[in-house]
């Protein structure tokens, strides 16, 4: 495993992370990551590489500010990522660049008076963005679609949170993994934050529903999927621990999902 490798959005369905991985990408969604990668440069150098190794591990990674590789990825998780979509939200990818699987290296160059390069994992994930319409020619466009999200709504118990009414100057978050055990820690989150934060746990968009204003310092834990899937009297799903930890809940609902439609789309231009 490559230890330097940070967690990406659930929609990617294979990692390679170390144990107790960080994560700093609020799931926002695909319209969000479109307009962030309209005000940020492109990556300075990549490399984009057909894999014919017939291998079946597969990561990508976001390194140190400045890089983004994929090893032996589907053109299809690369998309998915980098628009901050789930896979099954993707349609129109067809043709011999849909059955392949990819080697991408990008990477941006410090500036010429040498000062370090400041730039978020968010930011480096929506860079893919131009990086896909010039190597692969990419073009796509988004159809709005009513599916099944939650609503993050107040327990009958209601809400265990401090909220703090004053203006948020900052948020951030991460999660640790320790054993079978997931740790949730949040640091002045909204509760719209949180919403984007659960999106990428849930498996669905989560819209808040809560009413609830302000920012708080958020933990919470739960149990891994090996952990549910092994059972046993520890084990607690997150909507459990977001309702007997947070005084919070996710409902079933249905409302509305971006979804990405691939209108164009050639196998890559030569190195």
């Amino acid at each position: 495993m490559h230890k330097s490798l940070r967690l990406f959005p659930l929609a990617i369905a294979v990692f390679l992370i170390s144990a107790a991985a960080h994560a700093q990408l609020a799931h926002k969604g695909p319209a969000a990551a479109i307009a962030l990668s309209q005000t940020l440069p492109n990556y300075d150098v990549s490399s984009v590489r057909q894999n014919d190794s017939n291998v079946q591990s597969w990561g990508m990674g976001l390194h140190d500010n400045i890089l983004f590789t994929a090893s032996n990825v589907p053109l299809k998780s690369i998309i998915a990522f980098a628009y901050d979509v789930k896979e099954d939200l993707i349609t129109g990818l067809s043709g011999p660049v849909s059955s392949v699987s990819f080697d991408v290296t990008a990477k941006v160059l410090p500036p010429d008076d040498g000062s370090p390069t400041k730039l978020t994992d968010t930011q480096l994930q929506a860079m893919i963005i131009p990086l896909l319409a010039d190597r692969f020619h990419l073009k796509a466009h988004l159809e709005p679609k009513v599916l099944p999200v939650y609503d993050l709504i107040v327990a009958h118990s209601g809400t265990k949170l401090k909220l703090d009414p004053s203006e948020q100057t900052g948020s951030g978050w991460n999660i640790d993994g320790s054993d079978t055990m997931k740790i949730l820690t949040g640091k002045s989150d909204s509760m719209s934050d949180l919403a984007d934060i659960l999106s990428g746990l849930s498996g669905r968009k989560v819209i808040d529903k809560t009413g609830l204003t302000g920012h708080a310092d958020i933990t919470l834990k739960w149990s891994d999927d090996v952990a549910a899937e092994a059972g046993g009297p520890n084990v607690i799903s997150i909507f459990t621990a977001l309702e007997e930890q947070l005084g919070l809940k996710l409902q079933p609902s249905k409302g509305p999902v971006d979804t990405l439609v691939i209108d164009h789309v050639e196998m890559p231009t030569a190195d």
